[in-house]
Formats: structure tokens, C-alpha cells, sequence
């Protein structure tokens, strides 16, 4: 069943009528066959005094969880699959454990829908559980907490290394005297044991709230001598999506980097795979 189900059948308790389409539900169907509800005309049907019992008994417990969950998260509008409602409860019970541990995507898919590959990023079902553990965003991969994603370049001797903030960078073939890394978006915290590089240094992100934000404390609290990568001419600007809210502190960037950035806030932002720069060039 599915919460749009669980909804009419309440509606039988509360009300003595639903919509007869509650009938396609197998287990609805039994009930008919016990005589808990009955038709109507082709589009209502009937509780029988019988049904209070049988439903407070079986499932008026499990919808009360189910609508004080959706209510406290506000979504009610979906409608999930009971497994779905199941696996949102505990995940709420299981909320400390998870935040504390740092379960990641494909943990929590296996852990609570039984299949690695059961949540896709921008779902509802996947917005639905940031919003119950309270987070932005899921950790894509647990490797991703602890490993570095290295690049080499084709001369074996790189002249420069470029961080990236997103992926798509690396993914490419390979620069002939730039190294490429990658961590994973904000998991930074591994950078912490990495010896800082002596060549030239960069970061390459997107020029908004979040790639700044990251460079940021990269900066100050990791490697203080790398250097946003500042786009090159044509540079394409976007209308921003999510409004500036991140406090610059300027010392932290070049003189160009702060003309950018005016150029930027507080209307627009820059996506790292728009940038076009020289080192980049294959």
C-alpha cells in the first residue's frame, strides 16, 4: 500500500466512507470478502460494523506514525510506499547514529531499502530523508570520506596541482603538467594528511555560497597556500539560485579574485564547469 491507501482507509474509520478504488488493494479486497467494508455504488464504498475493530487492530497504530512523521516533516503531500514509510521511521529513530557514524547513500539505501542503488540524489524519497535527519545533503560514497582522488599527469612531473571541487575535471583525459584532485564536494577533512603541496596550487570551484565557502576554510585551516583558480576570459555568468550568503573574507583572496567577486554578488555565480583557464586546456 501506499500512503494515498493508508489515508482512505482512516477516512473508512473516521468518516464510513471512502473511494470504492481502495478495492484494488489485495488486502482491502480480503476484507470485502470478510465483510469489514462494502460497495456502495461503483465509487464509494462502506465500512461495516465489523471494520472499526479489524483496522485498530491492524493498522490505525502504524497510520498515526506514519502522518505524525510526514506532519513533523512537512510532507504530508507524498506518497510514499508503506516499505518507504517503514524505512522513514526508522531512520528517524536511527537519526544520532547515523549523523554520528556518517552513514553515507549507499549505506542508508542498504541498510533501510535493501539495495545500494535504491536512492537517487534529487528524488523525493531522497529529499525526504534530508529532511528528516536535518542535512543538506548525503555523503555519496563512504570512500569518499577517506580517500583522495588523484589524477597524474601525463609528465609524470606536474608543474602545478588544481583541487577540484566537483568531479568533472578529473573525469576527463589528462593535462599534460597539472595534476588533478578531487575529495568529494566539502569532504575536505582528509586533506588534514596530506602534506601541502610546494608548487603552484589551486582550486578550482563553482563561485557560489558553497565553492567559497569550502575554499574558504581549505585556506585557513588546511592549506594556506593554495589559490582559487580565477577564471579566464569568456567568463559566463548565471543568475544565482541560492541567494549570497557567505561571509567573504576578502584577505583570503587575490586582488583579481575580489574584482570577480564583485562582479558576482549579489546576483550571479560562476559553475566550475563553465570555467575556461589555460592550465585546463587538453
Amino acid at each position: 500500500m501506499n500512503w494515498k491507501a493508508h489515508k482512505q482507509l482512516n477516512q473508512l474509520f473516521n468518516e464510513g466512507e471512502t473511494s470504492s478504488e481502495i478495492l484494488e488493494i489485495s488486502l482491502v479486497q480480503r476484507w470485502q470478502e470478510m465483510d469489514f467494508l462494502e460497495r456502495i455504488n461503483k465509487k464509494k464504498v462502506s465500512k461495516t460494523n465489523l471494520y472499526d475493530s479489524v483496522y485498530t487492530k491492524e493498522l490505525l497504530q502504524q497510520f498515526n506514525s506514519f502522518e505524525n512523521l510526514l506532519i513533523i516533516n512537512n510532507l504530508t503531500e507524498t506518497n510514499f510506499k508503506e516499505e518507504e514509510l517503514s524505512a522513514l521511521l526508522r531512520i528517524q529513530n536511527d537519526k544520532e547514529e547515523i549523523l554520528i557514524t556518517g552513514k553515507s547513500q549507499k549505506e542508508i539505501a542498504t541498510l533501510y531499502f535493501h539495495s545500494a542503488k535504491y536512492l537517487t540524489r534529487g528524488t523525493i524519497l531522497y529529499n525526504a530523508i534530508l529532511k528528516v535527519l536535518d542535512v543538506s545533503e548525503l555523503p555519496v560514497d563512504e570512500h569518499d570520506q577517506q580517500f583522495l582522488w588523484v589524477l597524474h599527469c601525463k609528465t609524470k612531473s606536474p608543474k602545478a596541482i588544481i583541487f577540484c571541487e566537483n568531479d568533472n575535471q578529473i573525469r576527463k583525459p589528462r593535462l599534460n603538467e597539472v595534476e588533478l584532485w578531487y575529495a568529494g564536494g566539502r569532504n575536505t577533512a582528509k586533506l588534514k594528511f596530506v602534506v601541502e603541496p610546494t608548487i603552484p596550487f589551486y582550486y578550482l570551484c563553482d563561485w557560489d555560497n558553497r565553492g567559497i565557502e569550502i575554499y574558504q576554510d581549505i585556506k585557513k585551516n588546511i592549506f594556506p597556500n593554495i589559490q582559487i583558480l580565477i577564471p579566464q576570459d569568456p567568463i559566463k555568468l548565471y543568475n544565482i539560485e541560492s541567494k549570497w550568503k557567505t561571509k567573504i573574507d576578502y584577505s583570503l583572496f587575490s586582488n583579481e579574485a575580489k574584482q570577480l567577486l564583485e562582479k558576482l554578488i549579489p546576483e550571479k555565480w560562476i559553475e566550475e564547469e563553465s570555467i575556461n583557464h589555460n592550465m585546463l586546456l587538453r
